[in-house]
């Protein structure tokens, strides 16, 4: 048995010796994702800083119980999917072993390209907890599944409700270039295309998911394994295989959940959505007077500001999440202030779990080797 990691060049080393860890964690990675955050974000704020409109940051009070409520939500969301996880799982996972997985989930997915980077991870995590491959297979799945379809339902509802300008601050002053010089800001005038391309791609996802795990697992688990004998393909061949396999799997447990888990499931799902779009509220309400009446728009565009991150780009989503927060937010900020806002969002609901995650890396290590 390995022995357990007494310091950060122990954990490193058996990082290093495990190929699963080692895809997912490393302190480089950790410290480029980091950087890259950080210097896109400076590079924001002296692009466009006023000092004139920084002197008017006030940080009393108010601020400060609205940055708290923000931690709050962040609380909220974790709890959240730990609960989520212990339903889904039959309650196998103990409040810790869930507080240690979603924590290690949410690190993975914070330092991959898009949130579903964590999604692989997590089987791995689940295993390493003492649950069966197709138990874990079947919990990551679902998890994607009905969070998938919480964005799928969110963004009909959002346009018919506010309405595409609004959702997509398409006429603000900020986006049409009357509201200063944010960087970069052109690559947003085509937003709503790039949202909906991401949206289109999700829900053909969404479709092929649940068709696999609802009506016809083999069917779509036979199309996998074709697909990925093209050559092409060939090299992600053996993990296509196990995918088919795992829907299977996951088919056969879904189709024995009664109603109330479903509800169940589907409440902690919105809860822990609802919660992480609230974060950017508390920051921008901390600092500016918005009404009450304007913040379905802005949890609108939190939304679309979280649909481009879904985009595998960059670990963590870095610096698509900054640029495209300032770019939407920026007509209820100030354009000036709108990169400033963006980095205190991602302290809040970014930053904390690469700092939870890299803390409990190494018990968690301990525990499983």
């Amino acid at each position: 048995m390995s022995q357990p990691p007494d310091d950060h060049s122990d954990l490193q080393e058996m990082i290093s010796d495990n190929p699963e860890l080692k895809k997912q964690f490393s302190y480089r990675k950790i410290i480029i994702v980091i950087l890259i955050g950080l210097l896109l974000s400076g590079f924001l704020i002296v692009s466009t800083f006023d000092i004139e409109a920084f002197k008017k940051i006030e940080w009393n009070e108010k601020s400060l119980i609205w940055i708290f409520l923000g931690y709050i939500m962040l609380v909220t969301r974790h709890l959240a999917f730990m609960y989520r996880l212990r339903l889904i799982t039959n309650n196998t996972l103990s409040w810790g072993s869930s507080f240690s997985v979603i924590s290690l989930w949410l690190f993975s997915s914070a330092i991959t390209p898009s949130t579903v980077g964590g999604a692989a991870a997590a089987v791995y995590f689940l295993k390493k907890e003492k649950l069966s491959t197709g138990k874990s297979a079947t919990t990551s799945l679902l998890t994607v599944f009905l969070d998938q379809i919480v964005f799928a339902v969110f963004a009909t509802l959002a346009v018919i409700i506010i309405g595409n300008a609004k959702m997509f601050g398409s006429e603000t002053d900020c986006m049409q270039g009357g509201g200063g010089e944010l960087p970069l800001i052109n690559v947003f005038h085509s937003v709503k295309t790039i949202f909906w391309w991401t949206y289109s791609f999700y829900l053909v996802m969404i479709i092929f998911l649940g068709y696999g795990l609802f009506i016809n697992a083999k069917a779509i688990s036979n199309s996998i394994h074709k697909i990925f004998s093209w050559r092409i393909l060939r090299r992600w061949k053996e993990d296509a295989y196990n995918t088919g396999l795992d829907i299977i799997a996951t088919s056969k447990v879904l189709k024995k959940k009664n109603t109330v888990f479903w509800l169940k499931a589907t409440a902690a799902t919105l809860v822990s959505w609802f919660a992480l779009f609230s974060i950017s509220v508390c920051i921008i309400m901390a600092f500016f007077n918005i009404s009450f009446e304007s913040w379905p728009v802005l949890y609108a565009r939190q939304f679309v500001v979280w649909m481009l991150m879904l985009i595998p780009a960059t670990p963590g989503s870095t610096g698509i999440a900054e640029i495209s927060f300032s770019v939407l937010m920026c007509d209820y900020t100030s354009t000036a202030l709108a990169p400033i806002m963006a980095l205190l969002w991602r302290i809040v609901s970014y930053y904390p779990y690469l700092i939870i995650g890299i803390a409990i890396l190494p018990r968690w290590l301990r525990k499983v080797f």
